[in-house]
């Protein structure tokens, strides 16, 4: 079963966190076939000196834009690129466990009804483990999609899925901060089918301001005005639009206030 590796990148990523990333990739027990990695703009020198190293280690193939446009643009001119009907994405701040693609590729062969399935994180800031707290997300399809009219159902940079499925629901669309979400419900609406091994499979990097970028008035604004935009194109009810507008709040309190609600309600 041959499958493709989706993966974008820009300007503000470091060196060394791209290199963490490929090694992760070198390392995998099961090898991608091919990693579609698209240059969302113009890169630093050393970014690009570091993908040239590792273009001899795996089979990279580049999309090149010319300028920095959004995650959803990139990755839908990325996901055009991609030879295979199965795709994995990744982000160029992770760590791939050495086994996610061989179980994530076994479990779709013995279940050919999945259009999508996740995995469970750890997350880290400066080096996997530092924190030990991982991020679960539910395993069942059903259980899934309740999920979703709640929080976030996937780990994105840990999910692997049919090509078709995607461009079915139109692909990834520019919708900034909630590219993913914005997918998953319109994949609900299709009817897909959907898992999450319940296995860790990717070391999720932080930043040591992930929470601030999560906070604040701007991003309340952005969140609400994407939660009322999905319930007017008839993705979510009524009922999950008022929870997630009651989000708001924390979203400008303290910043020590939402790290307490994250980590007592949140996290693991």
């Amino acid at each position: 079963m041959k499958f493709s590796v989706l993966i974008s990148i820009y300007f503000r990523e470091k060196p060394e966190n791209l290199q963490l990333a490929f090694q992760s990739l070198v390392d995998q027990t099961l090898q991608a076939d091919e990693i579609i990695l698209v240059k969302d703009g113009p890169l630093t020198p050393e970014l690009d000196q570091m993908i040239n190293i590792f273009q001899d280690l795996l089979p990279l193939k580049l999309v090149v834009l010319p300028e920095n446009k959004s995650l959803g643009y990139a990755l839908n001119e990325g996901l055009k690129h991609c030879s295979f009907e199965w795709v994995a994405r990744m982000d160029t701040d992770d760590l791939c466990h050495p086994e996610r693609f061989e179980k994530q590729v076994a479990f779709v062969k013995a279940n050919p009804d999945i259009d999508l399935i996740g995995a469970n994180i750890t997350e880290f800031i400066e080096a996997p483990g530092d924190l030990s707290r991982k991020k679960n997300v539910p395993e069942k399809h059903e259980d899934i999609i309740r999920f979703a009219f709640k929080r976030c159902p996937f780990n994105h940079p840990t999910v692997f899925f049919r090509k078709s499925a995607i461009l079915e629901v139109g692909s990834y669309q520019s919708m900034i901060l909630f590219e993913d979400y914005y997918l998953w419900f319109r994949l609900i609406k299709a009817g897909k089918r959907f898992h999450n091994l319940q296995d860790s499979l990717l070391d999720f990097r932080l930043g040591k301001d992930m929470l601030g970028r999560r906070q604040g008035l701007q991003y309340g604004l952005n969140e609400a005005r994407f939660f009322l935009f999905a319930y007017r194109e008839g993705l979510i009810p009524f009922n999950s639009l008022v929870r997630f507008l009651l989000r708001f709040p924390i979203r400008i309190m303290p910043r020590w206030f939402t790290l307490f609600v994250y980590n007592t309600f949140l996290r693991k």
